[in-house]
């Protein structure tokens, strides 16, 4: 039968390829924030990161440093937070500039109330998703997949073509047939021969006289061969079967159609927004000339970002009228060029990680309303680091204990365990990068000379490769005087921190060891450092420095034997063994207690 050669819908694909996924966390991890445009940066070790929870936390429960400074509120903003996280800076400008960032950002707060738009996260990752992970793509949607035809996919006209005939597929699969059979009749009456349409009629009934399908048809299928007959039932089956295909077919173009409707429509409207909210960033920063690298950016995207929204913003909603129809061409064009267009692309990342660093900055900006944190100032000629009533980010929505830091002198701190001692040069670290990101901190005012370099020397681990805890140790310590002495004393300052010195060997020659290298440490003028420390010797060792200060966290002991820790700082060495009481909140059993207490004797 010559209507078995033809098929319906057309659809020009070859097998489908495979397209690269694109990691969704690449949603915002392209976006470059102010602060990498800058030439003195300086990167946040991963160490120094880890130590300090910055963005993670061992506990999932527990929420890393930066959601306390800059509270998300959607998944962009979220995302960003480990961006946050690579770099500080020593440009003051940049960051007196940033401070006048954040107290514009009210204006920017009421310009973006202004739009009705709701960002829809989940969605627009949804469209990412569908645009740039599926690699059947251009088959689900009825795209030309040939190398040397897609050039098509960017025609109108072309992809109008190809709607209509998927569309019209089911009736022209089963008119075909029948239209084929007319093609005789009209091909002798243009070429002049005398017939008339009842005279083709006769000699066709004629021919299907001498066919099986037409005798078939004449006398029954009772009087037909069984071969005749299954034959003929496969005709019937596959002409069947085509046009429940096409049927399906068209039924599944409706459902994209749709959908591409939907997800153009969401896409002009998250563009229209970010556009908006470009216009406002760039002019409430507009004298932030340590920021013109990054508004260079920002308004060479949005130029995109307006070409492409201008080429959607006729869509009209979809509906099943005539109008919409003529539009399917133009439709897919436009959402073909989202799929394949890298500049859109680019500029639509650029988007996506916009909005999530100025939510950051909202947060910022909250937390400065509600006196949370405060602004830093910040002296160019002076080794001055000073902090007053600072306090731990995680203890906002409390009643903190606030403690100050001055850094005229380093400082040993000393305390039993549980004392407070880590959290204090945690969070002296923690309101130093964040000054040296935001210009602002967890704290009541601080004055500070930016620090080129930060180390920590926290949480070293005890593996079983090949370095003991002790050797771990040094090394971490090796690795910090390195960097000091490969550094200029005149163009550089470094905030080290160490928590528990040499711990991983006995008490007598951990002493030794961490005098001598404070010793050696303290003669550096660029370097500022934190020490946390159980052994009252070392602490003897530098009672009279004029370098170093000793400082002990206050705790009481009660009159019912208990200690009562009050997280303050003060000057001084703390003289109290605190681990016994540990043990008995741990509900130790009463043998061991009683052996710690006679050998304590």
């Amino acid at each position: 039968m010559l209507f078995n050669c033809i098929s319906f819908p057309l659809e020009i694909n070859a097998p489908p390829k495979k397209k690269p996924s694109l990691n969704k966390e690449n949603l915002v991890k392209q976006f470059k924030l102010p602060i990498q445009y800058l030439e003195d940066k300086f990167a946040v070790s991963e160490i120094v990161s880890t130590d300090l929870e910055l963005d993670s936390c061992d506990n999932e429960k527990q929420k890393s440093m930066y959601h306390y400074l800059f509270k998300p509120q959607h998944p962009f903003a979220e995302k960003m937070i480990p961006e946050w996280k690579k770099y500080y800076t020593t440009n003051i400008e940049y960051l007196n500039d940033t401070k006048s960032l954040l107290e514009n950002m009210r204006t920017f707060k009421e310009k973006q109330a202004e739009t009705p738009y709701v960002m829809n996260c989940d969605k627009i990752a949804e469209i990412w998703g569908e645009m740039k992970h599926n690699g059947d793509f251009l088959n689900k949607y009825n795209y030309i997949d040939w190398d040397i035809l897609k050039e098509f996919n960017k025609s109108t006209s072309i992809l109008q073509i190809i709607s209509f005939l998927n569309i019209a597929s089911p009736i022209l699969s089963f008119i075909l047939p029948f239209f084929l059979l007319l093609i005789p009749f009209i091909i002798l009456k243009i070429q002049g021969i005398p017939i008339t349409f009842s005279m083709y009629l006769e000699v066709l009934k004629d021919i299907a006289r001498h066919h099986f399908i037409g005798k078939a048809l004449a006398l029954g299928f009772t009087n037909m061969t069984f071969d005749k007959f299954i034959y003929l039932i496969f005709i019937l089956g596959f002409y069947l079967l085509q046009i429940y295909q096409n049927v399906t077919t068209c039924y599944r173009m409706y459902h994209n159609i749709n959908r591409i409707n939907d997800y153009l429509f969401e896409i002009r409207n998250f563009i229209q927004y970010s556009i908006h909210n470009m216009d406002t960033f760039l002019t409430i920063n507009a004298n932030g000339e340590s920021y013109s690298a990054f508004h260079k950016d920002i308004v060479r995207h949005r130029e995109q970002l307006v070409e492409f929204y201008n080429s959607i913003v006729n869509i009209k909603p979809f509906s099943l009228s005539f109008d919409k129809f003529t539009e399917l061409g133009y439709l897919l064009k436009c959402f073909y060029e989202l799929h394949s267009n890298e500049v859109y692309e680019d500029s639509l990342v650029f988007a996506f990680g916009f909005e999530g660093y100025t939510n950051n900055l909202l947060g910022v900006y909250e937390n400065l309303e509600n006196k949370i944190v405060s602004y830093a100032n910040f002296d160019e000629n002076n080794h001055t680091c000073k902090l007053s009533q600072q306090y731990y980010p995680p203890l906002m929505d409390e009643n903190p204990v606030k403690n100050d830091c001055n850094f005229d002198k380093n400082m040993i701190i000393s305390s039993p365990n549980a004392g407070g001692k880590t959290t204090m040069i945690k969070t002296t670290t923690i309101n130093i990068i964040f000054t040296q990101q935001l210009g602002c901190g967890f704290y009541k005012s601080c004055v500070l000379k930016p620090y080129t370099h930060i180390h920590s020397y926290l949480n070293i681990p005890d593996t079983s490769g090949r370095d003991s805890l002790f050797q771990a140790e040094s090394r971490r310590c090796k690795e910090i005087i390195d960097i000091i002495n490969g550094t200029n004393i005149e163009n550089t300052r470094h905030f080290c921190i160490f928590d528990e010195l040499y711990s991983g060997t006995n008490p007598k020659e951990a002493t030794k060891s961490a005098y001598a290298f404070l010793l050696y440490l303290s003669k550096f003028k660029n370097v500022n450092f934190m020490l946390t420390t159980h052994y009252v010797d070392i602490c003897k060792k530098f009672k009279k420095s004029e370098c170093i200060q000793n400082y002990k966290m206050l705790v009481e002991n009660l009159e019912n034997g208990s200690l009562k820790y009050t997280y303050k700082m003060k000057r001084g060495i703390s003289k109290i063994q605190g681990a016994i009481k540990i043990l008995e909140q741990m509900n130790y059993p009463n043998e061991i207690i009683d052996s710690v207490k006679c050998f304590r004797k």
